[in-house]
């Protein structure tokens, strides 16, 4: 089995996984992003189909989920979070402009 079919005959799980993951993430806006983002790196991912029969699929879903998103070397730390760290927004910005 390719690691394609096995990322897309099991969409619902990745889904959740991410789901509960991110339910202790203070900003879910990247979350569809991440989605995706996720399923390219299964898409890649080595030995993905040893994980699929040996039954640890949601154990390495969750692990890689956990990984990206607390860890500040990660790719969607640097592609989402750093930037959002680094930036008001832009009700702050207008608030701003406004006092002066």
């Amino acid at each position: 089995m390719t690691n394609k079919e096995i990322v897309d005959g099991n969409l619902d799980l990745i889904r959740r996984c991410i789901d509960y993951q991110f339910s202790a993430v203070k900003d879910k806006q990247f979350q569809e992003d991440f989605f995706h983002d996720l399923l390219l790196i299964l898409y890649e991912y080595p030995n993905l189909s040893d994980a699929y029969e040996n039954g640890h699929l949601n154990a390495l879903v969750t692990r890689v989920i956990i990984n990206n998103i607390w860890s500040s070397t990660s790719r969607y730390y640097s592609q989402y979070k750093k930037w959002m760290d680094r930036t008001d927004p832009i009700e702050e910005i207008i608030r701003k402009d406004d006092a002066d």
